[in-house]
């Protein structure tokens, strides 16, 4: 594999790019992640720690990585920009939550508290966990209303993206069962479930309780709901854990989510010249895009490998086995 840097992003040669240009879209970003990892360790990097808790379990909690006058600052942000709906944002049960419409004052902003919240304990979870460098791709935010209907995001689910995308919950109000938090079934779990046939249902075959399916697997059906306060984070790989959002059922559950993915460069150097651009009221479909090329679109994508329902973060082969 030849590949080299220009302007601190990855150029192949041009052999190597025709061999990229034939595979799928899972295969290209498992192959963009190999030429991350193997620039970070001839920098000096480490390998993927097989036993971080991204590894292993699929999350872990990062506590206390902003402080209340940060938290203010950013559900402040939400305040105003529910503000400047116009007509006003009325939450209903079908869609309960609000995101930020970001201006520009805001994404500088949240910038400078974004950097706070990663530097130190989240950079090394994500860095331990990836072997590599890493971008903050991009960043949401908004309150999540009471509501008695439970929305697709809030029934058990793994994303259908790349196996290495990790999501960052950066809460901005303490959880509990009545204010809204999140479930998780940690990876041993999932797969359990995910051989009994409850891998990536559609959205109409969802589920808010699996208990039929851990019998049928063998496991017991025993949710971790995270416990956290604001300025705490949820850090976890979406793709491979079963989650499900816990709505509140009175006040209201504010949080910023920021989604990371594999880089050649630090990310705070993508967040120093990227910030204006990552900051969004929807996140896009990142397996959708060409990672050689800087995340741009590329594929239409309606199927997910073999490989990755396996749990597997590589094709079997670089040849015909990367083609799907």
């Amino acid at each position: 594999m030849q590949f080299s840097l220009n302007n601190n992003w990855i150029e192949l040669s041009p052999e190597t790019q025709a061999a990229v240009d034939r595979m799928g879209p899972f295969s290209q970003h498992a192959l963009f992640l190999l030429c991350c990892q193997q620039l970070y360790q001839s920098q000096g990097g480490t390998p993927p720690d097989a036993n971080s808790p991204l590894a292993t379990d699929g999350y872990t909690i990062a506590r206390n990585l902003i402080d209340q006058n940060d938290i203010a600052k950013m559900r402040a942000m939400i305040d105003t920009a529910l503000d400047r709906e116009s007509p006003p944002f009325k939450p209903t049960s079908e869609d309960p939550g609000f995101n930020i419409d970001w201006r520009e004052k805001d994404k500088l902003d949240a910038a400078k508290i974004l950097h706070k919240a990663f530097s130190g304990t989240v950079e090394n979870i994500i860095q331990s966990y990836l072997g590599s460098n890493f971008l903050i791709r991009t960043v949401t935010s908004g309150r999540l209303f009471p509501s008695k209907r439970q929305t697709v995001s809030y029934q058990w689910h793994r994303d259908s993206e790349v196996p290495h995308q990790i999501h960052v919950i950066l809460y901005l109000t303490d959880l509990s069962d009545s204010h809204g938090t999140t479930d998780i079934l940690p990876i041993p779990e999932t797969k359990a479930i995910a051989g009994a046939g409850y891998d990536f249902p559609g959205v109409a075959d969802r589920k808010s309780d699996l208990t039929a399916e851990c019998e049928k697997a063998g496991c017991a059906y025993a949710p971790r709901r995270v416990e956290a306060k604001a300025g705490d984070a949820l850090i976890f790989t979406p793709n491979r854990v079963l989650h499900r959002g816990v709505q509140p059922i009175e006040g209201a559950r504010d949080a910023v989510l920021a989604v990371a993915l594999p880089a050649p460069m630090p990310w705070a150097l993508t967040l120093q010249h990227n910030f204006s651009r990552m900051y969004l009221t929807k996140h896009l479909l990142n397996v959708a895009t060409d990672p050689f090329a800087g995340y741009f679109p590329k594929w239409l994508v309606n199927r997910m490998p073999q490989w990755v329902r396996q749990f597997s973060m590589l094709p079997p082969d670089w040849g015909p086995g990367a083609n799907l």
